[in-house]
């Protein structure tokens, strides 16, 4: 597919050439009778390249600037040109490059750097176009505008505007109005709003106030183009078609060297997607190597949880069978503790009893003792009875007792009446 690309470009570069050296033969002269600047002022190194020439040279004042034509500040200088109405000021490090004029535009190319724009009129309907690499700054009314590309990151651009009013324009007709006293740094093709503090150069500052003192509204105006005769306009068409067949060339040295720079970079495009390849590859490898890796150390770590697990689930129920037989130990040697304590009891009890038996035999013997004592006591009283019953009767009937004689009869007669004993 590539090959067929590069034969068909092959085949229609002849072509191309004539056709762009026919339209740079009959555009020539128009585009070249009117210069669109007018270097008028520098300060330091300041560099100029003219349209299809890639040689750079020293400028002079009062050089014209035409279509394709570039300027550059070397760091440190300064440089001023007249572009019709306005006065364009370029601080050190600025690269310029005049595009063309249109209808009602002129354009103006503005790659990096920091530049100032003092428009002092402008017709009705006309234009002052600024692009750089992420937007196109369009001026519409007299004013004093400010526009910096950051050196960083070219793809910022930092907009202010004193006076007048200025459209930013980005891709997918995205647009930013600002007027007096507004300023605005913007990144991308979007107009992304960037919220960053920007350095101010006081110096180039100072330098464009100066400038601006001495601005002269008749310095702006353009020399009136003078008619040539017959014989300069044919030299002039035959240097264009020089310029033109010069330029044809070097556009097609151009399109040579961008379809090799194209094929090297596809080349390199290729290469860098192989080795992103190759990249992509090793890290899948790599991923899953540290993902294997994980994955054993994570089944490790799951067998080792479950060793520690059973291990510590084998010592919790060797403490419980630990735990249960001391306390079976426990229990039966409190059962032999109370069984002892119950063999005590019933060895109390039957010492106790023992002892009651004894106590209360004790007691028996004391209350027959007593009772024998307190029978014989009744015998010894009732017999003292009986005796003193028998005197008392012997004194009555006034026969003393025979000596040796008992003091009485049967005590069973004395209690009988006398009747009874004849």
């Amino acid at each position: 597919m590539t090959r067929t690309r590069t034969s068909l470009s092959a085949l229609q570069r002849p072509l191309r050439g004539l056709l762009l050296g026919l339209a740079l033969v009959c555009a020539g002269f128009a585009a070249n009778a009117q210069s669109i600047g007018r270097l008028n002022l520098q300060q330091g190194t300041v560099s100029v390249s003219s349209a299809g020439d890639d040689r750079w040279s020293a400028a002079r004042p009062g050089r014209e600037l035409g279509a394709g034509d570039r300027i550059w500040t070397d760091r440190n200088a300064r440089a001023e040109v007249y572009i019709g109405p306005a006065a364009l000021r370029l601080d050190g490090g600025t690269y310029v490059e005049f595009t063309g004029i249109d209808e009602d535009t002129i354009r103006i190319n503005a790659g990096r750097g920091n530049l100032q724009l003092s428009v002092r009129d402008m017709a009705s309907g006309q234009r002052i176009s600024i692009d750089t690499p992420n937007l196109s700054a369009v001026i519409g009314a007299p004013g004093e505008y400010r526009i910096a590309v950051d050196e960083a990151d070219t793809t910022t651009t930092w907009a202010a505007v004193a006076s007048g009013h200025l459209t930013l324009r980005g891709q997918n007709g995205i647009s930013q109005l600002l007027t007096g006293r507004q300023q605005t740094t913007v990144s991308g093709r979007n107009l992304t709003t960037v919220r960053t503090t920007r350095s101010q150069n006081s110096s180039f500052d100072t330098w464009v106030a100066e400038r601006g003192r001495y601005d002269d509204p008749v310095r702006y105006a353009q020399p009136a183009v003078a008619v040539p005769p017959a014989a300069l306009i044919a030299r002039q068409q035959q240097i264009e078609y020089e310029q033109a067949r010069q330029q044809a060339q070097w556009m097609e040295q151009q399109r040579a060297a961008q379809a090799a720079q194209q094929q090297q970079l596809e080349w390199q495009r290729e290469q860098d997607w192989r080795q992103q390849q190759e990249w992509r590859q090793r890290r899948e490898w790599r991923d899953r190597a540290e993902q294997d890796r994980w994955q054993q150390q994570q089944q490790l770590q799951l067998q080792l949880q479950q060793q520690q697990r059973q291990a510590l689930r084998q010592q919790q129920e060797m403490q419980q069978r630990a735990a249960q037989a001391q306390a079976l130990q426990q229990q039966q040697l409190l059962q032999q503790q109370q069984a002892a304590q119950m063999q005590l009891q019933q060895q109390r009890a039957a010492q106790q009893q023992a002892l009651a038996q004894q106590q209360m035999l004790r007691q028996q013997q004391e209350l027959q003792q007593r009772t024998a004592q307190m029978q014989q006591q009744a015998q010894a009283q009732q017999q003292a009875l009986q005796q003193a019953q028998l005197r008392a009767l012997q004194q009555q009937r006034g026969t003393p007792p025979q000596p040796g004689q008992p003091a009485g009869d049967d005590p069973r007669r004395l209690w009988t009446s006398p009747d009874s004993r004849q």
